[in-house]
């Protein structure tokens, strides 16, 4: 079967990931995308040879020739879209974080669930070979029993009003700032590799920005086994650090970019290097995956209920905070 794939929303992520995802996928096809901004829908519809190009979002929703929608619009948005697509029988995958709130995401959930259409959420780092490599040494006592998870993550959004993306700091769109938007991704991690969490506090701040939303925030986690996670997030920092590690009692696992892919083995041993680099496309086993759901009428690996553990942390921790 072939899935007919619309996009709701056409900033940096779609142009530079999500729509070539699409179009390189064997089982899908691009037919339509949305976007308020005239211009831009329209230079945006030339570039990836787009044929049907909406303005408003319900004509998309609307299109009898639309199987799935990929909805990269601002946070606050994706409630009303999710619930729109369902009720006219499209599959969703929605950007990360999912929602504004749990609360949305519980009405995001039903309404998929009523509607008899998938729901899966864009955490695409759950699909990296370096991710898996580290569950199967986990699991294997390579490390030891595992003490904690940690991971630093910044982006250079430097974010001025009327640039693309400046909703992402603007916590009534996008829900928070740096923690809600790039946090997000480890914490979604975090939960995968060692389930539920017992305790969350947060510091959440703007230092260095002249916006209202964080762009320095720190998450310490207890998890119920009694592991620890720290995650420690940056708005406006001109490079990345990527890192993420885990310290066992044996010995650590970390990469230094974990986009890179490549891990460092730590033991009494020595320093071991393995090469586990992810698809050059970050967006192409998220889309690969969500379309075999479809077609097996299965779960997505990431789906509305695995977003929503994500939420209910980053609500703790901004709570806290």
């Amino acid at each position: 079967m072939t899935v007919r794939w619309g996009i709701l929303g056409c900033g940096d992520v779609v142009r530079k990931r999500v729509a070539k995802a699409i179009q390189d996928d064997p089982n899908s096809e691009l037919l339509s995308v949305c976007r308020r901004d005239p211009d831009k829908l329209k230079q945006f519809a030339q570039d990836f040879e787009i044929n049907h190009a909406y303005a408003l979002d319900e004509d998309l929703i609307a299109d009898p020739n639309i199987d799935a929608v990929y909805i990269s619009t601002p946070v606050d948005l994706h409630l009303p879209q999710t619930i729109a697509c369902a009720e006219a029988g499209k599959h969703v995958l929605v950007e990360k974080p999912m929602a504004m709130s749990v609360a949305e995401c519980d009405q995001m959930i039903d309404a998929c669930r009523e509607n008899n259409v998938k729901l899966g959420v864009a955490y695409y780092r759950r699909f990296y070979p370096v991710v898996d490599r580290i569950k199967e040494l986990i699991e294997s006592g390579e490390i030891g029993k595992v003490l904690s998870v940690s991971a630093v993550t910044a982006t250079a959004f430097a974010m001025s009003p009327g640039d693309d993306g400046y909703w992402r700091v603007l916590p009534d769109q996008g829900g928070g700032g740096a923690l809600m938007d790039i946090g997000s991704h480890r914490i979604n991690l975090f939960l995968d590799l060692f389930g539920a969490v017992d305790k969350v506090r947060a510091v959440c701040g703007t230092v260095a920005a002249d916006y209202d939303a964080d762009d320095c925030a720190g998450v310490l986690m207890q998890f119920t086994s009694g592991i620890q996670g720290h995650v420690h997030c940056y708005f406006g920092v001109t490079f990345d650090p990527d890192e993420f590690s885990v310290v066992g009692t044996k010995g650590r696992l970390m990469t230094r970019t974990l986009n890179g892919g490549s891990l460092y083995i730590e033991t009494v041993d020595g320093v071991a290097e393995e090469p586990h680099p992810p698809n050059p496309n970050f967006n192409s086993p998220l889309i690969a995956d969500f379309v075999a759901a479809i077609a097996e009428d299965r779960e997505p690996l990431v789906s509305g209920d695995e977003g929503r553990k994500t939420n209910a942390i980053l609500e703790l921790a901004y709570r806290d905070a």
